[in-house]
């Protein structure tokens, strides 16, 4: 907090020494919002004081083929089977626990590094790499068939799950 008061100086008892930042030192901060987020508290009025507020709306869900088709480097209509399915199982989540919690629902940020792994991949191979991305990480063995369901439809391929590491086919 002393680094953002009038004085801009930061004291360290540990070496009894009191350290000035460069003049031309700025802080930039970013949080998710409170509540929205498993973990995050309400910051103090005080403290948030201290910084200008900028909120940021999701992003629209109509320019979200175009920016992973842009940003990595993927085909428009793969891009689009992408966003489907993240809608889709964004519609199960509403329904049940399936992607409930922390890092529960597909965020953009999954989209990206979906798409990013999938640059020159077939269908097949995006359908793949989506389900060890977002099926992966649950638990539940019915949440994975839900996922799984999904991205066969949307990307018309035949998820052999229980031979994507070496393991047995299902």
């Amino acid at each position: 907090n002393r680094l953002l008061d009038d004085n801009r100086e930061l004291y360290v008892p540990e070496i009894n020494e009191t350290i000035k930042p460069h003049p031309n030192f700025m802080l930039f901060a970013t949080q998710n919002p409170a509540g929205a987020y498993g973990g995050r508290k309400t910051l103090s009025r005080a403290f948030r004081n201290r910084f200008i507020e900028i909120y940021v709306d999701d992003i629209p869900e109509q320019e979200l083929p175009t920016i992973l088709e842009k940003s990595c480097l993927i085909a428009e209509s793969q891009a689009k089977r992408m966003v489907q399915s993240s809608k889709k199982l964004r519609q199960y989540r509403q329904k049940s626990a399936v992607f409930a919690g922390k890092h529960g629902y597909i965020t953009p940020r999954d989209l990206l590094k979906w798409g990013y792994r999938s640059q020159r991949s077939t269908l097949q191979e995006m359908s793949d790499n989506g389900y060890s991305l977002l099926a992966e990480r649950l638990r539940d063995e019915d949440e994975k068939v839900i996922v799984k369901s999904i991205l066969e439809k949307e990307f018309k391929a035949t998820l052999k799950t229980g031979g994507m590491y070496g393991g047995y086919v299902t």
